[in-house]
């Protein structure tokens, strides 16, 4: 199951260049990179909730615009995917979402990194079978060209009543 399409899946990473172009709708409301660690707290808490309201929508133009191009996930059930796998499993209908509640969100701001620990209930289905559950995720966002993106995920399906390890 390919859920960091979340989870949720989720830009394209700006190269410098000379002149600005003209910036589209998607990046015109990405919020810039903030710079104290209350600020980055805030801001990707915002985008954790705008990956989930985007694979709810199948709105793929925001997962290109959340997921950077080299984003890594690993799926609850152990599988890779790239930004393209996510995206790509949203338009042809492999992952579908009937809904995608946060409820729980925890990040850890590092410089120009974050670290994001999210919990979530979701209905949903995989390849036809069903996948609904709640699910932890640790996500990864780095700023770049001074906006942040997703560059890994990684979920595990969570299962109460299992004592935690170490």
């Amino acid at each position: 199951m390919l859920l960091a399409v979340l989870a949720f899946a989720f830009t394209s990473v700006t190269c410098a260049r000379e002149e600005a172009p003209q910036a589209s709708s998607a990046e015109q409301t990405a919020p810039a990179a903030a710079t104290s660690g209350d600020d980055v707290v805030a801001t990707v808490t915002q985008l954790e909730q705008e990956w989930v309201a985007a694979i709810v929508k199948r709105d793929t133009a925001a997962l290109d615009r959340l997921l950077a191009e080299d984003f890594a996930g690993t799926s609850p059930n152990a599988h890779l995917y790239t930004k393209k796998m996510a995206i790509e499993d949203l338009t042809r209908g492999t992952y579908t979402v009937e809904s995608m509640e946060l409820d729980e969100i925890a990040v850890n701001p590092y410089g120009d990194t974050a670290v994001a620990f999210t919990s979530q209930d979701e209905k949903s289905r995989y390849g036809g079978s069903e996948v609904s559950g709640h699910y932890h995720y640790t996500n990864v966002w780095v700023t770049r060209d001074g906006r942040w993106q997703a560059v890994a995920s990684h979920g595990t399906r969570y299962q109460s009543g299992h004592a935690s390890g170490s």
